[in-house]
Order: structure tokens, then C-alpha cells, then sequence
């Protein structure tokens, strides 16, 4: 499995369910995830961690998760590790909501 980094994104790319539905595209890129403004499938902004991504065309994000798989997960809010770090709430907070700590030491992610 790839292991994607935000120098991969590019604003705006179309993000792609593995069903191949459209879900909308990137808004915003951070060091742990990418927003994806709401598209035909999201009703809300959602946030991703980069995990989720299966492959990379050139104008798109081919998600590994469907779309209803994408509907079931809970990332409407980023971790706001740059103002938290070490905040054992939010840290706790992240943990529940799937979300890994890109700060963390002992189990890094990139």
C-alpha cells in the first residue's frame, strides 16, 4: 500500500469512492488529512486522512473506501493538532474518531 503525502494533492482534484461514485473534491490539504467539499454524495464537508487512498490519477483521488463506507465514518472535524498538541482530550477525541496523531513518536504514520 502507497503511502500518500499532502505534496501528492493537488486543490481541487476530483475524489472518487471505490464504487466510482463522484464525492466531491479537495478543499483544503493539511499533513494528516485532506477536506473534501461536499460533492454529489457527501451532504457535509468531510475530512480524510490520506490512509484512505487506494491511487492517484491526474486529476483525481481513488478513495479505497465506497461510498457507503465513506457515509458510515465520522471525520466531520479535523484534529487541530498544530493548537493541541499533547492535549490528552483531543488526542482521545482523534483516537475514537479513527484519526492518527501525526505528532506522535512512538507510533508514527508517514
Amino acid at each position: 500500500m502507497a503511502k500518500w503525502k499532502p505534496g501528492d494533492l493537488r486543490l481541487h482534484m476530483r475524489v472518487v469512492s471505490a464504487d466510482g461514485e463522484q464525492v466531491g473534491h479537495v478543499g483544503k490539504i493539511y499533513a494528516d488529512s485532506f477536506l473534501v467539499h461536499k460533492g454529489y454524495l457527501f451532504p457535509i464537508d468531510r475530512y480524510l486522512p490520506y490512509r484512505v487512498i487506494a491511487r492517484l490519477e491526474e486529476n483525481e483521488i481513488h478513495l479505497a473506501l465506497s461510498s457507503s463506507q465513506i457515509e458510515d465514518v465520522l471525520w466531520q472535524k479535523r484534529p487541530d493538532y498544530e493548537h493541541h498538541r499533547g492535549d490528552p482530550l483531543q488526542i482521545f477525541y482523534d483516537e475514537g474518531h479513527g484519526v492518527n496523531n501525526p505528532y506522535d513518536k512512538h507510533n508514527p504514520t508517514n
